[in-house]
């Protein structure tokens, strides 16, 4: 049962990446969201909360914070439209700095 449960996790993690992605690139108008890349989802355990990572150009990663976690209701009901979930998640948006570090990983061992 241990192993359905995960694997129902994952399902809804990669189901709600990819709708959410295509929310962004379809549905959202505001220009400061256009470039906000959707780079994971992770639900709980019980599925009522997830954590969506997004990566975007540098500089604006709180504005994009900030207007994405404003906009998760919106996102919240697009996707309860979308997805056969009995609950849908609550959302949070959370800036994914495993992008810059990595590359700032990359720089140092170029530097060795």
């Amino acid at each position: 049962m241990i192993q359905q449960i995960s694997y129902r996790k994952e399902r809804v993690n990669e189901l709600m990446k990819r709708e959410l992605v295509l929310l962004l690139k379809q549905d959202v108008k505001d220009p400061r969201l256009q470039d906000v890349v959707i780079t994971d989802v992770i639900v709980s355990r019980d599925l009522s909360s997830a954590k969506v990572f997004f990566s975007v150009a540098e500089g604006s990663q709180k504005v994009a914070a900030s207007l994405l976690n404003k906009a998760s209701g919106f996102f919240r009901s697009r996707l309860s439209k979308e997805l056969d979930l009995r609950h849908t998640p609550t959302l949070s948006f959370i800036y994914d700095t495993a992008l810059n570090t990595g590359a700032r990983m990359d720089e140092l061992l170029k530097k060795l």
